[in-house]
């Protein structure tokens, strides 16, 4: 304790060192700037918007963020987001979800990458090295920190991520890049960019590998192969079409049971998608949007010391269409509507048992509008009607009232609902091993539903070039869907049941301080509490979260071209992942050292990162011990 006490002391000289330095031939921002660089969301209600006209609080990571983090791993990058919880099952399967973290797939967040879903029926939440894209790919995410089902419907039960790529046209010419490092660190990106007055296209190819963790049987070597096209057909009408490809060779063992061996899996996904937006006027556009993704999973072992192999395999298929209408019927009113259908399959002897494949087809049907009822005063409203296959109709309704106090300060109060629809595999499980049965379908299965209130206060200092952000929050969940056993003791079969409910409440708060072009602060913080019922230990929701946590980063730049920023985290006790023991508070600092220069005439840079300097950094997973770790990297651009 008194060695990270040191650190902390010599963390915070730094920070004011950096903090007081000059900015060398740095241009100052003025009051102006700082008011017209507001952020802009996209997603929180499908209108866009100015971060304070939003329903509830959103975090937007940008491109600047993201090179300045030192994160390879995409989910690494939300521990930026205030209520955040990013943990690893395993060097290759990352656990991330807010305010509450009981299991390891994000099945209760909405992961949108440019509008698709990327929920996997057959895994019941979101596989983050299967997405098919990269950290270079990525322009911006944007963080809806609450339910948002009135926009996206089922699985926003407690909020949503939207990852946003970068448009083909920022990315003409070659890239290359290298990460090599520590742990066997080796990555390596390719992208070919070109374009024309109409059209612009790139193409991204992706090697990477690493050895996990030391005391885990988890190294991996994943391939990606993306594809981006962006075009202009008319002044009236664009076409962008996505696709993506995943190829993963995964070493998997099993922490908690000896009778399972160590051995490999194999994973493949892959996805297309094509959005056609067709504008009536500055105000008013049709976007009809199409994707289809497949995920598969080959998994097969020897159990314990028997003849007996077991075959774990699954693969699932998604089809999903969806129109959207953005108009502006009166001067101080927005409005979008909209309907979808999506199918969704799953196949697999093992996990549904006599009758391997099953399918759930569902329907929505959404509305948003944002209505200045003042010139000071905004009214959003939306609701989403589901209907599917499984679990009959559901509405998911929001409101919200934002009152601007002053050209800078504003604040908002919401309350709005949520639902999560149970999966396939949660619906319909059925797993026998020699003749044993291990799992079942016990019943009919009601969604997970979350309410909840929130307050906000959004305010802007432009003399000091500073933002502050505030929510108080709380939320009631119910219908919590856990695996239950046959008795008290834990005996099997199992069976999945709506056996737990919760209630949460905190506060929230991120600051930015950007007082030139080549210092930036931002800072988040959180306090969370949870009650719940806990009916299994192992569920432990309750202490599924830390009382306290936050983050830091600090990016400052120099002439020239040489850049320096430090990113720091800090959680409170917590849970170990899928484990009733408790793991002791921590902090984690990683430094990233960059400079950019011209070679040959190309752009280029060299950095050098180095994660967990504390070197005392644990994640919650038994045996998930993360060492402190350096890798270089080189990039070279050729426009």
């Amino acid at each position: 304790m008194h060695k990270q006490a040191r650190c902390l002391y010599g963390l915070t000289g730094l920070i004011a060192a950096l903090a007081g330095m000059p900015a060398l031939q740095a241009t100052e921002l003025s009051e102006d700037d700082f008011l017209q660089d507001l952020p802009v969301v996209l997603s929180a209600t499908r209108l866009v918007q100015d971060k304070r006209d939003a329903p509830v609080a959103t975090t937007v990571i940008d491109r600047e963020m993201i090179d300045a983090s030192g994160f390879t791993e995409i989910a690494d990058l939300l521990r930026y987001v205030p209520g955040f919880i990013v943990n690893y099952d395993s060097g290759h399967v990352q656990a991330a979800s807010y305010h509450m973290l009981n299991n390891n797939l994000s099945r209760r967040m909405q992961v949108l990458v440019d509008g698709r879903s990327v929920y996997i029926p057959s895994l019941l939440g979101v596989q983050w090295t299967s997405l098919g894209i990269s950290i270079e790919d990525i322009e911006r995410i944007e963080v809806i920190r609450g339910p948002n089902a009135a926009s996206y419907g089922s699985n926003s039960l407690l909020g949503v991520i939207s990852i946003i790529t970068r448009h083909a046209s920022q990315d003409r010419g070659v890239m290359m890049k290298i990460n090599a490092g520590e742990n066997n660190l080796k990555e390596s990106f390719l992208r070919l960019g070109a374009g024309n007055e109409n059209l612009d296209a790139k193409i991204t190819a992706v090697y990477r590998q690493n050895d996990g963790f030391d005391k885990r049987y988890d190294d991996a070597k994943i391939q990606k192969l993306n594809a981006r096209a962006d075009y202009q057909a008319s002044l009236n009408d664009s076409l962008t079409f996505y696709a993506t490809y995943n190829d993963a060779e995964l070493q998997e063992d099993n922490v908690f049971s000896t009778d399972i061996p160590n051995h490999h899996a194999n994973t493949v996904s892959r996805s297309f998608q094509v959005d056609w937006i067709h504008s009536l006027s500055a105000n008013e556009d049709f976007k009809l949007q199409y994707y289809r993704q497949y995920y598969e999973k080959q998994n097969r072992y020897q159990y314990a010391d028997t003849p007996l192999f077991i075959d774990q395999s699954r693969r699932s298929e998604r089809d999903d269409v969806e129109f959207q209408h953005t108009l502006s019927p009166l001067a101080n009113l927005n409005m979008v509507w909209g309907a979808g259908l999506r199918n969704d399959q799953v196949i697999s002897d093992y996990y549904l048992g006599q009758t391997p494949r099953r399918t759930n087809q569902s329907y929505r049907l959404f509305g948003n509008l944002a209505w200045n009822i003042t010139d000071s005063t905004l009214l959003n409203a939306g609701a989403m009607l589901e209907k599917y296959q499984l679990t009959g109709t559901e509405v998911s309704p929001m409101l919200s009232l934002n009152h601007n106090l002053s050209n800078t300060d504003t604040v908002r109060a919401s309350v709005s609902t949520a639902i999560r629809a149970p999966g396939i595999i949660e619906e319909y499980t059925e797993v026998t091993i020699a003749g044993n049965l291990i799992a079942y379908d016990a019943s009919k299965l009601a969604p997970e539903r979350i309410l909840a209130y929130e307050v906000g206060y959004l305010g802007r200092f432009p003399r000091y070039r500073a933002s502050l952000d505030l929510k108080i929050y709380r939320e009631y969940i119910h219908n919590l869907i856990s695996l239950a056993a046959a008795d008290a003791a834990g005996n099997i079969p199992y069976h999945f049941a709506n056996q737990d409910n919760a209630r949460t409440r905190g506060l929230e708060a991120t600051f930015s301080f950007i007082p030139s072009h080549k210092l930036r602060l931002e800072f988040s913080y959180a306090h969370a509490q949870i009650q719940a019922t806990d009916v299994r230990n192992t569920t432990q929701y309750t202490n599924s979260s830390p009382d306290d946590s936050f983050s830091l980063q600090i990016i400052q730049r120099f002439s020239p071209g040489y850049q320096a920023s430090l990113n720091v985290f800090y959680n409170s006790i917590m849970k170990q992942l899928a484990t009733e023991d408790m793991r002791s508070d921590n902090i984690r600092i990683n430094l990233r050292l960059g400079k950019t220069f011209k070679l040959a005439g190309n752009k280029t840079e060299l950095a050098f990162t180095v994660q967990n300097l504390l070197n005392e950094f644990e994640y919650t997973r038994l045996r998930n011990i993360a060492e402190r770790r350096s890798y270089l990297s080189l990039k070279l651009e050729f426009r």
